[in-house]
């Protein structure tokens, strides 16, 4: 078991990067759409990976996988579609039922933004090792599959 002083400086720098990860969201969000907030781009990419193999996602589905309150959910599910982002789909299982896909501009900008952000990070590692980076990838996905 790491020791507490160990703990301590992990927690301070898990806040740090939280802390910037927050930050460079909002900037993210609004490289999408100027109006988009960072709720609603939480949302908008658990749309994209929910409906990743084709059709839509459904509200309750985004809900549960993001934690929210199915009326928050839903009021950020409004606002990308009044920004043209995402669409309402028949659910092609309950005819009664709506499903929620990216429009073609949602799906572009998203693209294009995460294209960035991806480029931002290859030139903010650019000096690591590449083992470095495969560790600190191995790292996260073992703290984040132990997270509640």
């Amino acid at each position: 078991m790491a020791s507490t002083s160990d703990l301590g400086e992990l927690e301070v720098e898990l806040t740090r990067l939280l802390r910037r990860a927050r930050s460079a969201q909002q900037r993210t969000a609004a490289e999408v759409h100027p109006d988009l907030d960072s709720a609603g781009y939480v949302v908008l990419v658990a749309v994209r990976d929910l409906a990743a193999t084709g059709g839509g996602a459904r509200g309750g589905d985004i809900s549960d996988l993001l934690g929210l309150h199915k009326s928050t959910t839903s009021r950020n599910l409004t606002t990308l579609e009044e920004l043209g982002l995402v669409e309402r789909i028949l659910d092609p299982a309950d005819a009664r039922a709506r499903q929620v896909r990216l429009t073609t501009a949602g799906s572009d900008a998203l693209d294009r933004t995460l294209a960035g952000r991806r480029e931002r990070l290859r030139a903010r590692l650019e000096g690591w090792e590449a083992k470095d980076v495969t560790d600190l990838a191995r790292l996260l996905r073992l703290l984040n599959d132990t997270a509640p």
